[in-house]
């Protein structure tokens, strides 16, 4: 039987819990540093859950808490293990320097950059260009062995419609299962340090991973573990767009 669980509070201290040497991948979509807030929300259901992300009002505080979390879990990551990491363009150029400058020491190379290809135009700005897709680095430490087939770096998955969001960032995981089957295999342990929906904790129980999810905020902590047991949650319903 299969751990799967969300915990509410400070990664960087509930890291501390984790042993050595026992986590075979993170997945995370952590605050990227954009203040984003969506302007889209049309009812008063919608404008409560496009609430802002915790830690995400500039790229210098988003890149702290990251590297403090990040710190903090390294020990715990084995010697051949698997990082994945979304961020957004407004700050790629930023994340990359930064993250790869954090992750060298550690033994771990950035081998993509994985594009996820929605099919819409995405949250930006409304009057020019949508956009369309999300970016993932991928950072590999080791050589283990291959769970998976070798894939094209754009992944194309629909967006989640609105109206079953639970998250304004959240995953759909169809898109998280492939990376969980790329680079774990069934009972290794995967943690994401930035939960939010908890969509890698309910993508790793179905595929029969481990997992534990860490989220800051009380009320979103919430609504991913009432995901995460059945529950589908109210949504953003944010009307036509």
């Amino acid at each position: 039987m299969t751990h799967a669980d969300i915990w509410l509070g400070d990664s960087i201290e509930l890291f501390k819990k984790f042993k050595p040497d026992t986590i075979q991948s993170v997945i995370t979509d952590p605050p990227f540093g954009v203040d984003n807030l969506s302007n889209m929300a049309v009812t008063e259901q919608g404008k409560e859950y496009a609430t802002k992300i915790l830690n995400d009002e500039n790229p210098e505080v988003a890149w702290d808490i990251f590297q403090q979390v990040m710190t903090n879990l390294m020990p715990a990551l084995k010697a051949e293990s698997d990082i994945y990491i979304f961020t957004a363009h407004q700050v790629l150029e930023e994340w990359l320097v930064w993250t790869r400058q954090f992750f060298e020491p550690f033994g771990f190379t950035r081998k993509a950059i994985l594009v996820w290809q929605k099919d819409g135009p995405g949250m930006g700005d409304l009057q020019t260009w949508g956009m369309g897709c999300e970016f993932i680095l991928y950072y590999k430490r080791g050589s283990r062995d291959r769970t998976d087939t070798r894939r094209n770096n754009v992944l194309s998955f629909p967006q989640i419609r609105p109206g079953q969001l639970i998250h304004p960032h959240e995953k759909p995981e169809p898109l998280i299962d492939l990376l969980v089957k790329h680079s774990t295999s069934a009972g290794d342990w995967i943690v994401d340090p930035f939960v939010g929906s908890g969509a890698v904790v309910r993508s790793a129980r179905k595929n029969g991973r481990n997992s534990v999810g860490m989220e800051l905020d009380p009320v979103r902590y919430e609504r991913a573990i009432k995901k995460l047991n059945g529950g589908e949650g109210a949504g953003m319903d944010f009307g036509d767009y």
